[in-house]
């Protein structure tokens, strides 16, 4: 499975051809939890993920954080959170179906629950991480798992 996604940086394919593995973190909007508290974390989430972008860069993986949004919608949260990755608005919900990212409501919108999935450089989904209850956790399990995959391929070559 392969696309082209407008992200805050522009244009991106994913999976990415440069890395081994392209990580989508799936989010649900971010600062919602100001207006919906029962889906806070958005922000906390995305921040796991800069905060972790020396062990993502060591496994080569391509960080990309999904949101239903246009692309323009999230370029200043992205800057003025620094996060040193790019933010996809995928607002059709294109890409999170394709790759079966579970949704949820909130008033007559139509969002992403908090979801990470995993891509080979094929475009294999090697994983779909869903729930992820606890957003300061969201870097870890995806990390976590990256660790899972790299132990199976070692184990079968």
């Amino acid at each position: 499975m392969h696309f082209t996604v407008e992200t805050t940086e522009g244009p991106a394919a994913v999976p990415s051809p440069e890395h081994r593995w392209t990580a989508l973190f799936f989010i649900t909007e971010p600062g919602i939890g100001e207006v919906l508290p029962e889906l806070a974390g958005c922000t906390t989430g995305l921040c796991t993920v800069r905060d972790n972008a020396a062990r993502f860069a060591r496994a080569d993986v391509r960080v990309l954080g999904v949101s239903a949004h246009a692309p323009g919608h999230l370029a200043a949260f992205a800057q003025t959170r620094d996060l040193g990755y790019p933010l996809v608005g995928d607002g059709e919900l294109t890409l999170g179906r394709a790759l079966g990212v579970a949704e949820v409501t909130a008033g007559d919108r139509t969002l992403f629950a908090r979801a990470a999935v995993i891509l080979d450089r094929a475009g294999t989904v090697r994983a779909l991480l869903h729930p992820v209850p606890d957003p300061e956790r969201h870097a870890e399990l995806v990390l976590d798992k990256l660790a899972e995959l790299e132990a199976d391929e070692s184990d079968r070559a």
